[in-house]
């Protein structure tokens, strides 16, 4: 039986300290965009502590380090460290940690913990563990957000294929976090959202739909709620209507396991961003989009809890749909004031309940 533990320090250790080894992919245009938009999907981090696991070469360490107050970035690869300090040498808010993150401890509480490709390199039981360390380095209501690669087909490339690379479904990664409590709290998963630019850039469809940036919150055990929005249906006939056209920005609320979204991409072209609630929805949309290559790279998916505090920032869309989502909000105004619309495109559907 093979030693995963000794191939995964083999293979690190081989590894030059270099972006094109932390991302497993060198074009260089890949690794800009996909390093600003984990950035962009961190939770607020001014003048928060926040623990790096897995911080390499420093392509996230200094971009945390500028608004973050403190950061503890730990790494098993000495090399790689020696490289994140020399790129972030003019900032004094870091501590610098070679450790194996499997087995690594510290006496701190942080605001958030943060990662990319840390699950993928570890055993079940092994994440298991290391789940409930992140709960205990976590202050309540702190958050772990972490980036991982889903299951790939057989024809990926080699870079993929490592004995020790362990490749989940987000349902998968959602059951192992939710099934670890420490001290009253579990990780629940409140967004997720995969990779644009894996699918843009990687040239490979089937394996890019699967890489998924999460964000987990620490809470207390009782109040975790799940969804079960029910997926409803559109009149066909009412979309047409509106013109509809390819490159047309379309942001589907409520959207379930994706069945408006894979027919407007498919009837129409357009561009779309499907919101759900629930990371079994999540899976399910993940899952189908993989099997529509021709039309995976128009279509996004997103799981967030609280939709009505999504944020789009400069994103501005031309069609909002709307499916019954309003019911589940507290307030449904908050969700109007931070999502734009092109005035002169702009349509918003809503579909309540019908008893």
């Amino acid at each position: 039986m093979a030693d995963v533990d000794k191939d995964r320090k083999e293979f690190w250790s081989s590894q030059p300290a270099v972006l094109d080894s932390m991302v497993l992919c060198d074009n260089p245009l890949f690794q800009e965009a996909d390093t600003d938009y984990m950035v962009q999907y961190l939770p607020p981090i001014a003048n928060k502590s926040v623990l790096e696991l897995g911080a390499g070469i420093g392509r996230l360490t200094g971009e945390i380090a500028k608004k973050a107050k403190d950061i503890t970035a730990v790494d098993f690869m000495q090399h790689f460290l020696d490289v994140n300090k020399v790129n972030n040498r003019h900032m004094s808010n870091i501590t610098y940690i070679c450790d194996d993150f499997t087995k690594f401890q510290i006496d701190k509480k942080y605001d958030l913990v943060v990662s990319a490709w840390l699950f993928i390199n570890t055993k079940d039981e092994v994440v298991d563990k290391m789940i409930g360390q992140v709960l205990e380095w976590l202050q309540p209501g702190g958050y772990f957000t972490f980036r991982e690669s889903g299951p790939y087909d057989e024809d990926v490339p080699m870079r993929f294929k490592q004995n020790f690379f362990y490749h989940r479904t987000p349902f998968k990664l959602h059951q192992l976090l939710g099934g670890v409590v420490k001290d009253g709290h579990i990780l629940t998963i409140t967004r997720c959202k995969n990779s644009r630019f894996s699918m843009k850039y990687d040239h490979d469809i089937a394996a890019a739909v699967t890489e998924v940036f999460y964000v987990a919150k620490k809470v207390p055990i009782e109040p975790v709620l799940a969804s079960t929005l029910p997926l409803t249906t559109i009149s066909c006939s009412y979309l047409k209507k509106m013109g509809m056209v390819a490159g047309w920005q379309v942001l589907v609320v409520g959207c379930g396991t994706g069945a408006l979204v894979f027919h407007i991409a498919s009837t129409y072209g357009a561009d779309v961003l499907g919101v759900n609630f629930t990371i079994k929805d999540f899976n399910a949309a993940v899952i189908h989009q993989k099997c529509s290559p021709d039309i995976a790279s128009l279509i996004l998916f997103e799981m967030i809890v609280a939709v009505e505090e999504a944020d789009y920032g400069a994103e501005c869309f031309d069609v909002i749909l709307i499916q019954e989502t309003q019911l589940m909000m507290n307030d449904p105004t908050k969700l109007f004031a931070n999502i734009r619309v092109r005035i002169d495109l702009a349509y918003c559907l809503t579909y309540p309940c019908v008893a």
